[in-house]
């Protein structure tokens, strides 16, 4: 009796399917899950390592321009403090002068509007009483005859 590639009957094939079946014992179950823990546990954190490092240089980056903008801020208020504002200062004591001489000029100009409104009354009281200039035009025309001023 000759015994085929294919023939499954025979002692070889016997072992194959002992060892099919030892190989899904839970013993070997419990092995082959270990093992692929073990694989799925091990990663490579270079790439995780790398992104957090890129982040924390970016960060950094970030906190000296910030720094740079503070030091910029401090040193335009202290030009502020030391130039600027006595300049300021300065000027607005000049300016009160110019104040206390606007506040005269104010005064000069209601001393000038009163007497401007005494001599006024006094021109209506005294053509009033003497009649206008052409009245008293009429007046010494009729006296002398015509005159041509």
């Amino acid at each position: 009796m000759e015994v085929s590639a294919e023939d499954n009957s025979g002692p070889e094939s016997e072992t194959k399917n002992n060892s099919v079946i030892e190989e899904t014992t839970p013993e070997s179950f419990i092995e082959d899950i270990a093992d692929d823990y073990v694989h799925y546990t091990k990663f490579d954190s270079t790439k995780e390592k790398e992104k957090f490092n890129e982040n924390i240089e970016e960060m950094l980056t970030k906190l000296e321009e910030f720094c740079g903008l503070v030091d910029m801020i401090r040193v335009d208020n202290n030009l502020c403090l030391s130039e600027t504002l006595p300049r300021l200062q300065k000027k607005c004591a000049k300016m009160q002068e110019i104040f206390e001489k606007v506040d005269k000029l104010e005064a000069f100009v209601g001393v000038v509007q009163a007497n401007m409104a005494v001599l006024e009354e006094c021109v209506n009281k005294a053509e009033d009483e003497m009649g206008s200039l052409s009245g008293l035009k009429k007046m010494l025309s009729s006296f002398v005859g015509p005159v041509s001023w």
